[in-house]
Parts: structure tokens; C-alpha cells; sequence
């Protein structure tokens, strides 16, 4: 955990990936001075760059963390294996020797040796045998030297985000059990507990850190405009296809503007009419209710507009157009800003993105259960089931075929599938899709830990599977953490970072983006400090709060895990020893008490000798008076 710690570098430094961040908030300051500086618009690309260079590296170093406590684990297994074998062993060979009534001293001091060394690994309860030798079991009861040693397994897998086994116990007598809920300290408690919780959790909220800076900035970026503004707009991986209910409410706005940045078409879409708007040419189009059917009304009111102007969504990927002469903007209306599970038309689907991600970096998807889930024949679902003392319960695949497979199956006939008796999941949790986000969720039953092992899904022609989409995994949600990375359309170009404010208000004809128009960066800057609202995201807790102490906390939760799992073995180093001390006044040697019995027996030796001697001289007089 110090080493996990470390990874984040020093707060107070120059190259922890706070001081980067904080670089790329006064670069932003910097572009406020002089929005029209190329030198300083890099500046600012190349700082947020660095910033999430530094969270990846921080994510690969915690999963490398993570995969070495997986094998350290199997090592201690291992160990802990062959010490309780020889200690097995020496059982035998203290009872042979206590019977043939030879001194079984020395082997029981190499058994308590032995013991000591298997107490270090894991914590260990022993009781003496009355024919001479031991039982050890685990503080939690498990027999681990009997009659024979008992067998203990475990297969490391140091992949990253892998779905780690258990240790095995007995497993070759058919008695397989995990034995970890029997384990309540020692090393392999510390390293199931670091691997399992600590630097999980610790990774779960670097990739939430992540997602919730990507997510702020896309928000603001999404409402600004680059100057002058980009003939293309091309979206994010959202993982949708063309099928899927439109789901917006409010109103968008997008501006096409000529090559002097005057305002040429105003499209206003109105989601909760089902119309857009155009005014030169006049023209309303109804935008039906699938994304298909929307992307086809916009790509006429853009052609209308300019010959090369159009709209297109493929494989996941909303992207406008419309020619190099010209440009186009995105905004949200004022009085009625549109909205798809909480984010605006140009956030969700990220067509200014300043940061991305292959895949969904949020998971508030705004599908509807009745939306076909276009999941790809023969994919899988495969999870795990385990009750509370992490024994093996079932497992459970869930393969898109028949019914599943059917072209109108629905996301609803998914959960259906995943909830049902037997097949599912059904008495061992509950999954449910929430009707505001989109979102499915998976509630395990009390007593009952389901995990998702394999996701081998993949919906239409995006690539994204269900858990990506979902964010049902911690490849999906910490793995964030080592994907998300600046837009390469604005890394490849700083001119595109978008420091400008659009104002979609202005009259056919106007000026709608000014030259020199610092709102945009002076937005992005004030995102530092302002209140959000973040989500729950391993060892940080849902909060309100600004990004800056949001990053804080991040760093202050490392330091806290460090700290405590530094407190926890300085604890344990004193209870060994303390008990170390107690052992030793019994079975240790006191020189001083053994000086000082000597000298008693040596004193009482010669005061013996004395009274034979007197004795002696005693019946030689009695013997010299009879003869007389």
C-alpha cells in the first residue's frame, strides 16, 4: 500500500498527476489572456495530456500491484502447503519416538519451528496430542495437520482486471471449500484483503476519478465552439444502434456558419415536439422517434442547407458535417436545454469531446427496456456464484440464442433471461434496468456474492459489449483509468480545443463566434471550482463537491490505505512479539535464575557433606568409647 501510495507521486511536486492538472488549469488561465495564442492552446493540450498520462500510469501501477498480491498469493499457498506437510510428517515421527520410549525432544522443537514459520503465513490455533505430536487448524477452525496434512491449491491469474479464484482446500477428496473465510490474519489474510478490497477499491475510484474529470470537461467543451469552428463534428463510441428509442427531451440548437464565421442556418431541434427547425431555407422535418429515424430528418435539414452538409450515425458514432467551407456548432437551448439520461444532445453523444475513450466512459445509457438489445448471436454472459464464506455455489452462462438471439428481442427479454430460475440468476440476485439511466444493475441476494467472470457480447456493429455498456465490470469502470486520453482530434490539432462561447441567438447572417472570445476557457477553468455532484466509485463515497478537492480526496484515500495498513502491521509486529516475550517466559532459560538455583544446590551439596562428615567423626568417638 506505501508502494500504491507512491505511485501518485508527491502532492507538492512537479510531476504528480495533481501538479500536471494543475498545469492544465493555468494553462486555460493563460488562453483567457490571449485566446488566439496556438503556443498557449498547446500548452494547455499537452498538460491535460500529461494529466491523464500520469492517471494511467498510476492505473497500470495499481493493476501490477494487484497482480502481484495474486502471486504472492499463490506462493504463500504454496509454502503454507509444505510446512504443514513436514509438520504432518513430524506428527509420525514424535508419536514412533514417544512410544519406543526415546527423548522426542528435538523433533518437537523442528515441529514448533515449523509452526512458528506457518503462523507468519496464516493465523494458527495448535493442540497437543496426548500420544505426543499436533492438530493445527486456522483461528476459523479449518484442520490443516491431522491425521495427514490437509492439501491447499491456488492458480494465480496476474492478468489485469482478471476474476481471481480461491484457495482450495481438500479439493482432491472431493471436499472442495474455499478457505479464505477461515483465515483471520497472517499474510495470506493481509494479501487477499489488499488485492480484494484495498487496491481494488483504490482502482475503482482512480477509473471514477477519470470518468469524472472526462465527463465535466466534455460537458463544458460540448457547449463551446474552436474559432473558427470545424467544418465536422464527430461523436463518441455510445454504444447505441440506429434502433434504439431516441430518448431526448428539451431542446438542441445547431448553428451552420460560413467561411467569415457569420451565422448561415439556425436548426432548432425541439425533442418534445419531434420537429426541427430550419430558417434559411424555412423548413420543419419530423425527427420520428429511433436515432435512425432522427439522424435521417437532420441529415435533410443540414443538406438543405449546404450541398456537402449532412448527418450520419454509424456503428455507435453520431458525427455532422459540412464542408470545408463552412463550420458547425453545437448548443444547448437556455430556456429548455435537452437532456438523454441527465446529459445534452452534443454531451451524449459526444460530438465535441475534449477527452475520449474507445469505449462508453459514462454508463447512463438512456436505453429503454422495449429497445431491441441487437446483441450478437452466440456472445456470453458468464458469472459465478459464491455465498458468504466464498464457497462454490453455481455457475450460470447466458448465451444470446434462440429467443435471445431473435431480432426483436428486447433488453427487457435480457434482464428476463438474467433473472430466471435455474437458467439465470434467479434467487441468487436480481438485475433491473433503470428507467431514468438506461443503466442495468445486478443486486446480489443476502447471503449470495455474484460475479461476472466473461463478457463475450458485442451489440450491432459497435464493438461494445453488455458490460461495457452497463458498466458491469471493473474492466468497464476502473479500467477508465488506463483508456481515457485526450480527444485525438484535438491532440493532433490544439487549434480545435474549443475556448470560445457560441452565441446561437444572433439574427441569419450575424457574427456568432467573435475572434478573441475567452468564455469558453474561462468555462473550462471554472470547472475546477465549482460544485458537482460525483457518484460513488470504489473507496470514494458519493459527494458534492469542486474537481480540485475532488482529486484531493483521491490522493488523500491512497494515503489513508497507506497509513492504516502501515498502523495494522506495526499492531501485528507487537502482538508477535508480545507473545514472543510470554512464550518465552515459560519455555525460556533465565541465567540468572539458574546461577542462582546452582549456587542453592551447590550450598545444600556441601552443607550434606558436612553432616556425613560430622556423622562419620560422631560413631568413630562411640566406637573409640566402647572399646575402652
Amino acid at each position: 500500500m506505501a508502494r500504491a501510495q507512491a505511485s501518485f507521486g508527491d502532492p507538492t511536486g512537479d510531476t504528480s498527476m495533481f501538479a500536471a492538472l494543475d498545469r492544465f488549469w493555468s494553462g486555460l488561465a493563460e488562453i483567457g489572456v490571449d485566446p488566439s495564442s496556438t503556443l498557449r492552446r498547446d500548452d494547455a493540450v499537452s498538460a491535460l495530456q500529461e494529466t491523464f498520462a500520469e492517471v494511467r500510469r498510476v492505473g497500470d501501477s495499481i493493476q501490477s500491484l494487484i497482480s502481484e498480491a495474486d502471486q504472492r498469493i499463490g506462493e504463500a499457498v504454496s509454502e503454507a502447503q509444505n510446512l504443514m506437510e513436514r509438520i504432518a510428517s513430524l506428527n509420525d515421527e514424535i508419536r514412533l519416538t514417544a512410544r519406543s520410549g526415546a527423548d522426542s525432544t528435538g523433533a518437537e522443537n523442528a515441529q514448533a519451528a515449523l509452526i512458528d514459520q506457518l503462523s507468519a503465513i496464516m493465523d494458527v490455533r495448535v493442540s497437543p496430542l496426548e500420544e505426543g505430536g499436533v492438530h493445527v487448524r486456522s483461528s476459523g477452525g479449518a484442520l490443516l495437520v491431522g491425521v495427514e496434512a490437509a492439501q491447499l491449491s491456488y492458480t494465480p491469474n496476474t492478468a489485469p482486471f482478471a476474476a481471481h479464484g480461491v484457495i482450495s482446500f481438500n479439493s482432491e477428496l472431493g471436499t472442495s471449500s474455499n478457505i479464505e473465510p477461515f483465515l483471520l490474519g497472517g499474510q495470506l489474510h493481509g494479501l487477499l484483503q489488499v488485492r480484494d478490497e484495498d487496491l481494488a477499491g483504490l482502482a475503482e475510484a482512480v477509473g471514477g476519478f477519470a470518468g469524472a474529470l472526462s465527463n465535466t470537461l466534455n460537458e463544458i467543451h460540448n457547449e463551446n465552439a474552436s474559432t473558427p469552428a470545424v467544418s465536422e463534428l464527430v461523436g463518441r463510441q455510445t454504444g447505441l444502434i440506429g434502433s434504439d428509442s431516441l430518448g431526448f427531451t428539451g431542446t438542441a440548437i445547431v448553428g451552420i456558419v460560413d467561411s467569415d464565421g457569420n451565422l448561415a442556418q439556425r436548426l432548432t431541434i425541439n425533442f418534445g415536439a419531434g420537429t426541427i427547425t430550419g430558417e434559411a431555407p424555412g423548413a420543419v422535418y419530423n425527427i420520428g422517434t429511433t436515432i435512425t429515424s432522427f439522424t435521417n430528418a437532420l441529415d435533410f435539414a443540414m443538406g438543405a442547407a449546404t450541398p456537402a452538409g449532412g448527418a450520419d450515425f454509424t456503428g455507435g458514432v453520431l458525427s455532422l458535417t459540412v464542408g470545408a467551407s463552412g463550420g458547425v456548432v453545437v448548443q444547448q437551448d437556455p430556456d429548455d436545454p435537452s437532456a438523454r439520461a441527465g446529459r445534452g444532445f452534443s454531451h451524449f453523444f459526444g460530438l465535441n469531446d475534449l477527452i475520449s475513450r474507445p469505449t462508453p466512459s459514462f454508463f447512463e445509457n438512456g436505453v429503454d427496456a422495449t429497445d431491441r438489445h441487437g446483441l450478437a448471436a452466440g456472445g456470453q454472459l458468464v458469472f459465478q456464484v459464491r455465498d458468504a464464506s466464498g464457497r462454490f455455489i453455481a455457475d450460470r452462462t447466458i448465451t444470446i440464442s434462440g429467443a435471445l438471439a431473435a431480432p426483436t428481442a428486447t433488453w427487457g427479454t435480457l434482464v428476463g433471461a438474467l433473472n430466471a430460475n435455474g437458467t439465470g440468476l434467479g434467487g441468487y440476485g436480481t438485475f433491473s434496468l433503470d428507467a431514468a439511466t438506461g443503466k442495468i444493475t445486478l443486486t446480489s441476494a443476502a447471503g449470495f456474492d455474484v460475479e461476472m467472470l466473461n463478457d463475450s457480447t458485442t451489440r450491432g456493429a459497435t464493438g461494445v459489449s453488455v458490460s461495457a455498456l452497463h458498466g458491469m465490470s471493473s474492466v468497464s469502470t476502473a479500467g477508465r483509468a488506463m483508456e481515457i486520453n485526450v480527444n485525438d482530434l484535438v491532440a493532433g490539432d490544439p487549434g480545435r480545443l474549443a475556448v470560445a462561447r457560441p452565441d446561437l441567438t444572433v439574427d441569419i447572417g450575424d457574427k456568432m463566434i467573435e475572434n478573441g472570445d475567452n468564455r469558453g476557457a474561462s468555462a473550462l477553468a471554472a470547472a475546477r471550482n465549482s460544485a458537482r455532484t460525483f457518484a460513488a466509485a470504489g473507496l470514494l463515497s458519493a459527494q458534492t463537491t469542486s474537481l480540485s478537492l475532488y482529486a484531493a480526496r483521491l490522493g488523500g484515500e491512497a494515503g489513508r490505505l497507506a497509513s492504516d495498513s502501515q498502523r495494522q502491521a506495526d499492531g501485528a509486529e507487537a502482538v508477535a512479539t508480545a507473545a514472543a516475550d510470554r512464550r518465552a517466559q515459560i519455555e525460556g532459560v533465565s541465567l540468572d535464575d539458574e546461577l542462582i538455583r546452582m549456587t542453592t544446590f551447590q550450598n545444600s551439596y556441601a552443607a550434606a557433606a558436612r553432616v556425613i562428615q560430622a556423622a562419620t567423626e560422631m560413631l568413630d568417638i562411640l566406637l573409640a568409647m566402647g572399646i575402652r
